[in-house]
């Protein structure tokens, strides 16, 4: 079982380390793809020190399409998708995460926080869907519609063609991870409304027409 994984990072130098550990550690992890999303700190520097492949974007595009920046380089038959603010990943999780797709049990398999934060938790056990920790056969992504233009609707937009194509979908449970809030990075008020932009983006994903282009079409960064 060989794994691609894939993370868009945007100003997580501080938080990148604990998920790029467990990620290099890991035996079924041959590719790694790191997004730098027009970060303004060291997230590329942190990344580099790890010895993956960096992407650099001269600017912000958005979660959506630094993903799909990252599936466009990725060359491994199961292609991981994890943020890069996770706290308590562990290899054992990459593994749970990847063999139900190896094994064509799942054509989608969604990680679910447990047992880290109170706040995270909930949100995981009310909308589950919601997580943008996520697992695929890379023939599975290929096949789909460009959806680098949704931002924070990426996961809403896949779990709509989920629904539509008859996915079967996985839930697998991540003990003890979760992530770190909008409002820890960047104050409350802030965090608020990034938080209002995000909510905007996934509504966005639900709503949007999803005919389009392929994601290994259109331009490189």
């Amino acid at each position: 079982m060989k794994v691609g994984v894939v993370i868009p990072a945007y100003n997580e130098a501080e938080r990148l380390g604990e998920v790029l550990r467990p990620v290099t550690g890991c035996p079924l992890v041959r590719q790694v793809v790191v997004v730098d999303d027009g970060s303004t700190d060291e997230t590329a520097r942190v990344a580099k020190d790890f010895g993956v492949e960096v992407i650099q974007l001269l600017i912000n595009r958005g979660k959506a399409a630094a993903v799909w920046v990252g599936i466009k380089r990725m060359k491994e038959p199961i292609i991981l998708m994890l943020d890069a603010d996770l706290k308590g990943l562990r290899e054992d999780h990459i593994y749970d995460m990847s063999l139900p797709v190896a094994q064509r049990e799942a054509d989608m398999v969604l990680g679910v926080f447990r047992g880290g934060r109170l706040w995270t938790d909930l949100s995981h056990f009310f909308a589950p869907w919601v997580s943008g920790q996520r697992a695929f056969r890379r023939e599975t992504l290929l096949e789909l519609p460009d959806l680098s233009s949704l931002g924070y609707g990426l996961e809403a937009a896949l779990n709509k063609l989920a629904k539509e194509r008859g996915w079967k979908v996985k839930s697998v449970i991540l003990r003890g991870v979760s992530h770190v809030m909008k409002e820890e990075k960047v104050g409350l008020l802030k965090g608020l409304t990034e938080r209002g932009k995000m909510y905007w983006q996934v509504s966005k994903g639900w709503l949007v027409s999803l005919n389009g282009r392929s994601p290994t079409e259109g331009e490189d960064p």
